[in-house]
C-alpha cells in the first residue's frame, strides 16, 4: 500500500480549508480556526496536525506507513 498524504479539496481562494487522507475513503478534514477571518497558516496547521493525529491512529500499523520510535 502506498504511503498516505494529505491531499486538499477545498480551497477559500489560495487557504486551504478541507483536505482528505489519500489512503482512506471519504475521510475528511475541516480545518479548524480561533478566528473569525480565515489565516493560510492557521488553517494549514490545523489540517497537518489533524491529518497526524490519523495517521498516528490508522495507519501506524500499516508496513508503509510511518514507522513510530
Amino acid at each position: 500500500m502506498k504511503r498516505p498524504f494529505l491531499r486538499v479539496t477545498q480551497w477559500l481562494g489560495t487557504i486551504p480549508v478541507e483536505a482528505e487522507c489519500t489512503a482512506c475513503s471519504g475521510t475528511k478534514f475541516r480545518a479548524q480556526s480561533t478566528s473569525h477571518r480565515p489565516e493560510l497558516g492557521q488553517y494549514q496547521r490545523s489540517l497537518q496536525a489533524q491529518f497526524d493525529e490519523h495517521v498516528k491512529l490508522v495507519h501506524s500499523q500499516d508496513p508503509a506507513g510511518p514507522s513510530t520510535p
